[in-house]
């Protein structure tokens, strides 16, 4: 009888240790499928930020960023805010301006730029004169005040400069709705 009754009790834990080993097995699955989900809903939420609002206004607030971390020259005075704009007119792009009075004009503000900033910053960085034409311009010259034109060319148009960024993108969430130049 006593016999009986280990084996019976062996029997019983070889039982319990092959239950254990079986939900041991399917809670380690279980790991596995819940790590897919959470990927694949981390996959959904990207799609869904890349092509809303909130992927086109992180966007400009990065090619904003790379504009106001440049080492500028002393004694410039910022003409109005910092302004990016996404578009897919002839390729998709990201452009951000910053206009800048300065006294030496834009050779001497594209000299400083490249003297005390890495290649790595001025990057797809290029520096232009304020009344040049250009295909996406937040601060269109042409597109100002009668006023603020006469103001700016008899203030010596050549001290006003703009200070682009510019950077080509495979896709942006920019053909489906429109948006104002983010600043």
């Amino acid at each position: 009888m006593l016999l009986i009754r280990k084996v019976n009790n062996q029997y019983k834990q070889e039982r319990i240790n092959a239950l254990i080993c079986v939900v041991w097995f399917i809670m380690k699955k279980q790991h596995k499928v819940m790590k897919i989900l959470l990927a694949t809903i981390g996959i959904i939420v990207l799609v869904i930020v890349l092509t809303s609002n909130v992927g086109y206004y992180l966007m400009c607030k990065m090619a904003i960023s790379k504009i106001e971390s440049l080492n500028m020259p002393e004694g410039i005075t910022v003409y109005d805010q910092t302004k990016a704009e996404a578009s897919d007119i002839y390729w998709v792009h990201m452009r951000a301006e910053k206009v800048i009075i300065c006294d030496g004009g834009p050779e001497y503000v594209q000299k400083y730029l490249e003297e005390n900033n890495s290649d790595l910053a001025l990057m797809n960085i290029d520096v232009e004169y304020f009344t040049g034409m250009t295909d996406m311009c937040m601060y269109d010259f042409d597109a100002l005040s009668d006023e603020e034109r006469d103001r700016i060319l008899d203030d010596d148009s050549d001290r006003y400069v703009r200070i682009v960024y510019e950077h080509k993108y495979f896709w942006l969430p920019v053909s489906w709705y429109y948006m104002n130049p983010i600043s």
